[in-house]
């Protein structure tokens, strides 16, 4: 397996600019494809399970392991001290929007240069629980997106670069950075994550017969959450470690 990084156009290790790609959101580009969503699956994976069902002894031990009173199970984020960054980031609904909008530029500028045809998999876009350090249940959750697939793929070396670049230009309008791309030999796989909290991991696979796209959100609060989150947090203002 090879990592390169991907070289931006214009410069000296990339290719020259191309004004004939079409980038969505400009006047060139073609209509954006539907932005509906699948419904929801708010679901509780296997290894959460497993930390729910040990959850007791794994509080007894924290409560051992701490010099304070407090039953930190019941900390509403995920690590002693992360309140303030969740509350600074933005919320469910927010991240959602942010979802559609990332992934929706990402199939409109592919689908504008190679003529793929996506789907989803309505199945699979979820909110999965996130425990905290001492086995509690938190009040964030992972947000993942359906996963968009397509019809056909690419199987020149050429097409993959050329696809990894305009990915790479129609992610840095939505404030993305880290991107990767891994060559593997039956498909690459391209990656980015958002330069702003909360983490979100783009994933792009490019393969001999279809695309695959999909992006997940690390521990995000719901506007609901919101009120008992910061109740929450809020008693343990002065035991934050």
């Amino acid at each position: 397996m090879e990592i390169d990084p991907i070289p931006a156009y214009g410069t000296p290790d990339g290719d020259p600019v191309d004004e004939s790609v079409p980038v969505y959101g400009t006047p060139t580009s073609p209509v954006p494809p539907s932005t509906d969503r699948p419904p929801l699956i708010r679901r509780e994976t296997l290894a959460e399970k497993i930390r729910r069902a040990t959850g007791g002894a794994v509080r007894l031990l924290g409560r051992r392991t701490r010099t304070d009173d407090l039953d930190w199970s019941a900390y509403p984020g995920l690590t002693a001290g992360d309140s303030a960054d969740v509350l600074a980031g933005i919320r469910l609904d927010d991240v959602l929007a942010r979802t559609d909008e990332v992934l929706s530029r990402v199939r409109g500028a592919l689908e504008a240069e190679f003529r793929v045809h996506w789907w989803a998999n309505t199945d699979v876009e979820a909110l999965e629980l996130r425990w905290n350090a001492w086995g509690g249940e938190s009040l964030l959750r992972d947000a993942r997106s359906a996963t968009w697939r397509t019809t056909s793929g690419l199987t020149s070396i050429e097409d993959r670069y050329l696809a990894a670049r305009i990915v790479a230009l129609a992610l840095n309008h939505q404030g993305f950075a880290e991107e990767a791309l891994e060559r593997h030999d039956d498909e690459w796989v391209m990656t980015a994550r958002s330069a702003e909290p909360p983490e979100s991991l783009l994933e792009l696979h490019i393969g001999f017969s279809e695309f695959e796209l999909s992006m997940t959100t690390r521990a995000v609060l719901a506007f609901e959450d919101e009120p008992e989150f910061r109740r929450r947090a809020q008693l343990f203002t002065h035991g934050d470690r």
